[in-house]
């Protein structure tokens, strides 16, 4: 009996010994890979402070090149004003230069045509469609000169006309008449509408010459006359330069020429702007008279035209107003202050406006 009681507890011992190794075993394995992840933690910990150690020090970099910068700026600022002064001046010189170059190539041209006309025996006899008025009680003033001088960059011209590209898109034959320096009718090709410029003055159908621009030497009027349909008429600053029964002539040629369904836009100086008579329109001594915009609406409908719009050009206005008046008890303010905005708008509001008809 006592044989078998040993044999059990050796047997029971054994068995304890193995199941205490096996949990020996994996408590070891088990802090083996907590070590494991200790020492990969511990790794990753390590390249990531690494990591934050460069990525600070590129920052600090990164910010003293900044205020370095900003130093810099600051001291250009300070130390190189007449520098930047020059080089602006230096810019406005050289845009002189190109139109000086440009005005003198313009005359070159003018005198070689009136000497080929010479020598061909042809005198004054009109080229390209030009219909003779007689001698032109301008014509002892460099007209052409005289337009750059006070006209202003062409640049600022077609961005003040291309409000109006919208209104000839997709037509053909599209005429600017008294085409000038050529802006509109620049901006017509770079948008793709076929079009032709009208240009009494021969400087000027030149000068459009020298741009690649498509221009008739010719009368407006009569050039319009001429022409059995067109898409669409343009004729910036013009009216103003003719006379009242030419005025009611284009009106009425414009209703009769135009495909259906076509524009045409006349833009001139606005007299309900009083400023227009102290600073623009006067300038010019070709000037006839302003025409009112209400007196244009009259005579667009007059000769059949249903839809007319008045456009009154943000861009001409003149850059003053009278300012509001404020503050505490004073009578009639509200009224005072309304009347102002009237008065303000009368003196200082759109100096241009385009009488817009359809078709």
């Amino acid at each position: 009996m006592a044989g078998l009681s040993r044999r059990i507890f050796d047997r029971l011992g054994r068995t304890y010994i193995v199941e205490r190794q096996l949990r020996e075993n994996e408590q070891i394995q088990l802090a083996q890979e907590q070590a494991e992840k200790i020492n990969a933690l511990e790794q990753n910990c390590a390249e990531l402070q690494k990591k934050l150690e460069i990525e600070s020090e590129a920052l600090k970099g990164a910010q003293t090149a900044l205020g370095e910068v900003y130093k810099y700026m600051q001291q250009r600022q300070e130390i190189n004003p007449e520098i930047e002064e020059n080089i602006r001046n230096n810019n406005r010189r050289l845009d002189d230069l190109d139109k000086r170059s440009d005005m003198q190539e313009v005359k070159n041209r003018s005198l070689s045509l009136k000497f080929d006309r010479i020598t061909a025996g042809s005198g004054n006899a009109p080229v390209s469609g030009e219909v003779s008025q007689g001698e032109n009680e301008y014509d002892c003033v460099d007209y052409f000169d005289f337009e750059n001088h006070f006209r202003g960059p062409r640049e600022t011209i077609k961005e003040v006309q291309r409000q109006y590209i919208k209104y000839f898109e997709g037509r053909k034959n599209v005429l600017d008449l008294g085409c000038g320096r050529g802006e509109f009718l620049e901006l017509l090709k770079e948008n793709d509408i076929e079009a032709i410029g009208v240009e009494f003055y021969t400087e000027f159908a030149e000068y459009c010459r020298m741009k690649d621009l498509k221009v008739e030497e010719a009368d407006a009027l009569a050039y319009l006359e001429g022409q059995e349909k067109v898409g669409g008429i343009f004729a910036g600053q013009l009216i103003e330069h003719l006379k009242f029964n030419q005025i009611v002539k284009l009106c009425e040629l414009a209703y009769e020429k135009l495909e259906d369904g076509g524009y045409i836009i006349l833009e001139t100086p606005n007299p309900m702007s009083l400023a227009i008579y102290t600073h623009a329109f006067y300038m010019d001594p070709s000037h006839n008279k302003p025409i009112h915009p209400l007196t244009m609406e009259y005579f667009m409908h007059k000769v059949g035209f249903e839809h007319v719009e008045i456009l009154f050009t943000e861009s001409s206005k003149y850059p003053a107003q009278i300012p509001e008046l404020k503050g505490e008890g004073i009578e009639n303010l509200e009224r005072f202050n309304k009347t102002m905005q009237e008065v303000s708008q009368t003196l200082f509001g759109s100096q241009d406006y385009a009488i817009i008809g359809r078709k």
